[in-house]
C-alpha cells in the first residue's frame, strides 16, 4: 500500500507536464495548420491561405531589430488597385462598386476614371479582404499590384536611425544604407563576409535581418524624456546619444522634432531631418577639454616644460577652490558648468587644436553608418551626383578614409562639430585613446544564425595616448568630487546675443507692458544654444552621454534643467548594457508578426489614404524632388494625382508647387530641368 501511494504521488508531477506538452503542441499545430500544409510548408493553390500566411511571415523585404530581438521594423504584403480609364466598360458601375468595398465617396472614383489621364489609383495599400474583394469583381481595366508593406510599430520610435522605404526602396536612415542587405540582390559587401555570412548574402543574392545597437526601451526613455526637456525649456530643437566609450555603439538616439516612418510623407523635411549627424555646432566651453589633452600631450612629448619653458600644464585646482556657482562666464554670452572650470589653464595655438581635432576625430564626417552622415556637407561640394553617391552607400561602407571638414580660413574662428563627432572625440579621450567607430548594425540574422558583423577600425592603434587618457580621467575625478559616479560637463551659448542698449529697452518695455496690466514683468532670457557632455562610471567608463538643445530658454542664474536628465540616462544607459537576450524562437516570431499585423490592419483602417487620385489631394503636401532626374520626379509623384509638365532636361532644378506645399486643389505641377 506505501509504495503505490509513493507511486501515485510520483506520477502527478509528470501528469501535469504531460497535459502542459500536449497543449504546446496542439497550439503549434493549429498555428502550423492554419498557415501551412502537413509538411510546413505553404499550401498551394489555396489563394487566400497563401497570402495570409505571407502576411503572417512578412514579405520579401527582411525585418529590423533591436539588440534584445524586438522588431523595429517588419514586412508584409499588401495590394494597390489601378485603373487605365480608356479600358472601362462602364466608369459608373466600376467607380460604384469599387466605392461600396473601399468605403469612399463614389463620385470622388468617378471624376478619376473620367479624367483625361491614362491612369488612375483606386487604392493604395489596402487590406488583404478588400483587395481581393474588388479582384473578384472581374473588372475591365481594374488591376492589382501586390507590394511590400512596410510597418514600424514603435511609430517614431528610433525614426532618425531606421528610416523608411517607398516602393520598396530604402530612402533614409538603415533603410538605405543596408537596402541591399534587407531585399538581396545588391552589392557585395565585404563586412558580412568577414562576420561569416553566407556567400550568397555576402554577393548580394540573398537577404537578412539586422540586428542593431539600439535598445528599444532605453531608446523610448530617451525620446520621451528629451521631448519634457525640450518642452520645459522652449528649445526649438533636441539631440541626445548614448554610446559605449570602447565599441562604438549607439544604444540610443533621439533626434527632435520627430516624424513617423509609418507617414513619413506628412512630415517636413525638417522633421525628418538627423540633427545628430546633420547639424554642426559651437563647441563652446566643451573646447576646454581638447585644449587640456593638447597641453597633457606636449607636456609628455617636451617634458614637464613647454618649447618655450613653460609649464606644460597648470595644475586643475581642487574641488574646493572651485566656484560653486551653476554657472561660470568665460566670455561674453558663453558659460561652462563647475566642472569646467579648471580645464584649459594654457590655450593651445588654433592650429594645433585643429590639428588635433582631426586626429581624434572632432571634425570627420561619414563616420556612422547612416546615409544622412554623407550628406552634411550637402550645401558644401557635396561628392558626386545624387545616383553615383547612392551606388557608393548600397555597396555598405564607402571605401577610403573618413571624410573631414574643410579647415576654416580664419584661424580665430571658433571651433565647430556634429553632436555624433562631439560625442565619438569625446569618447576616445576617456576610453584609453582606443579608436572606435560609432555605428547602430550590431549582427545579421539569418537562417537562424546571428553572425556580429566587425566594426571598420583604422589602421592606427590610438587616436592619442592613453597616458593622456588616464590624466584626463584623473583630472575629471577631481573636479567631480567624491561620491559621484559620473563625470557631467555642461556648456552654454547665447545665439541671440542682442547690444547691452538694446535688452535695456527690451526690458524696460516689458516691465512697463506688464505695469499697466498689473502682471508681474518676467525675465527677459535669450535663446541658447545647451551641450551635456557625461560619461559614467568614472573609473571605467560603459556609457556616454551627448545632449544638445538648439533655442532654449535657460537661466545662467538658476540650476541647470539639463543635468538630472544626464544623470538618469546615463544610469539607464548601463542598465540596458548589463541585459542578456537571446534569439525568438519561431513559434515566438509568428505570434508577434500577427500581432503586428492587427496593430497595421487598425492604423490603416483608422488613417489610410485609399487612393490619392479618388480622394483628391487635400490631405497631401508636395514632396522635394529637386536633383532627381525627371523619370524619378515624374515616378514619385505618381500617387499625387498631379498632371506634369516637364521643361528642359538633365535633373529637376527647380519645382512648382513647392515642396511642402498643400496640394489641396492642385491639379498642374511643373519640374525645370537643367544639365548639372
Amino acid at each position: 500500500m506505501k509504495k503505490r501511494a509513493i507511486e501515485r504521488r510520483s506520477r502527478r508531477p509528470v501528469m501535469v507536464g504531460a497535459v502542459i506538452l500536449l497543449l504546446l503542441v496542439f497550439a503549434g499545430v493549429v498555428i502550423r495548420n492554419q498557415f501551412f500544409d502537413g509538411n510546413g510548408q505553404l499550401e498551394q493553390g489555396d489563394g487566400q491561405k497563401e497570402e495570409q500566411a505571407r502576411a503572417v511571415r512578412g514579405g520579401g523585404r527582411k525585418n529590423i531589430y533591436d539588440r534584445n530581438f524586438m522588431e523595429l521594423a517588419v514586412s508584409f504584403q499588401r495590394s494597390s488597385l489601378y485603373a487605365r480609364p480608356l479600358e472601362l466598360d462602364s466608369p459608373e458601375k466600376t467607380a460604384r462598386e469599387v466605392a461600396l468595398i473601399l468605403g469612399v465617396e463614389e463620385k470622388n472614383i468617378l471624376s478619376a476614371l473620367k479624367g483625361e489621364r491614362s491612369f488612375a489609383w483606386l487604392g493604395r495599400d489596402l487590406s488583404r479582404e478588400k483587395a481581393v474583394k474588388i479582384a473578384d469583381l472581374n473588372l475591365k481595366g481594374v488591376y492589382r499590384i501586390n507590394q511590400v508593406q512596410r510597418f514600424y510599430p514603435g511609430n517614431q520610435l528610433g525614426a532618425h536611425v531606421l528610416g523608411f522605404i517607398k516602393d520598396e526602396q530604402g530612402l533614409a536612415g538603415v533603410e538605405f544604407y543596408y537596402d541591399s542587405v534587407l531585399r538581396g540582390g545588391g552589392a557585395h559587401n565585404t563586412r558580412l563576409a568577414e562576420a561569416g555570412a553566407s556567400r550568397k548574402k555576402v554577393e548580394g543574392s540573398d537577404s537578412a535581418s539586422l540586428v542593431l545597437t539600439l535598445d528599444i526601451h532605453l531608446q523610448n526613455i530617451l525620446e520621451q524624456k528629451l521631448k519634457g526637456l525640450v518642452e520645459s525649456t522652449g528649445a526649438k530643437a533636441g539631440v541626445a546619444v548614448l554610446m559605449t566609450p570602447d565599441t562604438g555603439e549607439i544604444l540610443g538616439l533621439a533626434s527632435l522634432p520627430d516624424y513617423d516612418p509609418n507617414r513619413f510623407w506628412e512630415f517636413s523635411d525638417e522633421a525628418r531631418r538627423n540633427r545628430a549627424i546633420e547639424s554642426t555646432l559651437d563647441l563652446g566651453a566643451m573646447e576646454r577639454l581638447f585644449q587640456t589633452a593638447i597641453e597633457m600631450e606636449k607636456s609628455l612629448v617636451l617634458g614637464s616644460r613647454g618649447a618655450e619653458g613653460e609649464a606644460g600644464l597648470l595644475p586643475v585646482p581642487a574641488p574646493e577652490a572651485i566656484p560653486k556657482t551653476a554657472w561660470n562666464l568665460t566670455t561674453e554670452g558663453r558659460y561652462v558648468s563647475p566642472e569646467g572650470v579648471g580645464f584649459a589653464q594654457i590655450v593651445a595655438r588654433r592650429d594645433e587644436l585643429n590639428a588635433f581635432a582631426d586626429k581624434i576625430g572632432l571634425t570627420v564626417k561619414g563616420e556612422v553608418d547612416l546615409p544622412e552622415a554623407l550628406f552634411v556637407l550637402k550645401e558644401e561640394n557635396a561628392p558626386g551626383p545624387p545616383d553615383k553617391l547612392a551606388a557608393v552607400i548600397k555597396a555598405g561602407n564607402p571605401p577610403g578614409p573618413p571624410k573631414a571638414m574643410p579647415p576654416s580660413p580664419d584661424q580665430d574662428s571658433v571651433l565647430k562639430a556634429t553632436p555624433l563627432a562631439l560625442l565619438s572625440a569625446f569618447c576616445r579621450l576617456i576610453n584609453g585613446g582606443q579608436v572606435m567607430t560609432p555605428h547602430v548594425l550590431r549582427a545579421v540574422w539569418q537562417n537562424e544564425q546571428v553572425r556580429a558583423v566587425p566594426v571598420r577600425q583604422r589602421i592606427v592603434e590610438f587616436a592619442l595616448r592613453p597616458e593622456v587618457s588616464a590624466g584626463l580621467r584623473q583630472e575629471m575625478k577631481k573636479v567631480t568630487g567624491a561620491g559621484r559616479g559620473n563625470f557631467i560637463m555642461e556648456s552654454l551659448r547665447v545665439q541671440d546675443l542682442v547690444p547691452a542698449g538694446q535688452m535695456k529697452k527690451e526690458v524696460a518695455g516689458k516691465a512697463q507692458a506688464a505695469k499697466e496690466g498689473g502682471e508681474k514683468a518676467t525675465p527677459v532670457q535669450p535663446g541658447m544654444e545647451s551641450i551635456l557632455l557625461g560619461m559614467a562610471p568614472l573609473e571605467h567608463p560603459e556609457v556616454a552621454l551627448v545632449v544638445v538643445l538648439d533655442g532654449a530658454r535657460i537661466d545662467s542664474q538658476a540650476n541647470s534643467p539639463i543635468r538630472i536628465f544626464g544623470e538618469e540616462m546615463l544610469a539607464q544607459g548601463g542598465t540596458a548594457l548589463r541585459k542578456t537576450a537571446r534569439p525568438p524562437t519561431a513559434l515566438d516570431l509568428a505570434v508577434r508578426e500577427i500581432v503586428y499585423h492587427k496593430k497595421m490592419e487598425q492604423l490603416q483602417g483608422k488613417s489610410s489614404l485609399p487612393a490619392a487620385l479618388a480622394q483628391g489631394a487635400q490631405e497631401l503636401v508636395m514632396p522635394e524632388v529637386l536633383g532627381m532626374s525627371g523619370r524619378k520626379a515624374m515616378q514619385t509623384l505618381q500617387p499625387y494625382g498631379l498632371r506634369l509638365q516637364l521643361a528642359g532636361s538633365g535633373r529637376v532644378a527647380s519645382q512648382s508647387p513647392q515642396a511642402g506645399a498643400a496640394l489641396k486643389g492642385v491639379e498642374k505641377g511643373v519640374l525645370h530641368l537643367k544639365t548639372m
